[in-house]
Parts: C-alpha cells; structure tokens; sequence
C-alpha cells in the first residue's frame, strides 16, 4: 500500500490510499486506521476487487450473512466511517456498490 496525505487544515486531514493488487482492503484500511491512531474518520473509495465477501445484517439472527463475490467486480461506489470500538480501536464499516460481469 501506498498513502499520501493531501490535505492538513483546521484540524482534518485527507489520505489518499492505493492498494497493491494482492491485499486485502477491508484488513489493509483497517491497519492504516490504527497505525495512524484514527478515532473517527470517513471514506470513500472506487477501484477493482479480483474477489469481495459483502454481507447484509440479519436482524432475526442478529448476525451479518456474508455472501461471496468470487470474480472480478468494479468498486462503482464505496463509503464509509471508521470510529472506535468497544476496546478503542478503529474499527472500519464500509457499505459498497459493485459491478459484475453481467451488469
């Protein structure tokens, strides 16, 4: 990964971060969040996953049912926030749109 900051003014800076083909983003932004000892941040995004896992919140079950996207998919949209969890550390949640091969 490589980061950049882009911006330092009135107390909030801007990040740019590009991932290298082989890493993980959802556990590479996260480590980038703790490194940087961010408390509360937002984030958006847009390139290209080789494979993805997205999930939807159950409520009956209390638990997120994950789905596995296992092919080449364009990151159309990507927003999210990044805040402390319960033992203070970033914790990253992310909503995203992907487009597949079929539209």
């Amino acid at each position: 990964m490589k980061s950049k900051l882009l911006a330092d003014a009135a107390g909030e800076q801007t990040f740019i971060l590009v991932l290298d083909p082989d890493e993980e983003a959802f556990a590479t932004i996260g480590k980038f969040a703790e490194e940087r000892r961010l408390s509360a941040a937002a984030l958006t995004a847009l390139g290209a996953f080789s494979r993805a896992t997205v999930g939807w919140f159950d409520r009956s079950a209390r638990t997120y049912k994950k789905i596995p996207v296992d092919q080449q998919c364009e990151v159309l949209s990507a927003i999210g926030d990044i805040a402390l969890d319960d033992h203070g550390k970033p914790s990253l949640h992310m909503h995203v749109v992907l487009g597949l091969s079929d539209g």
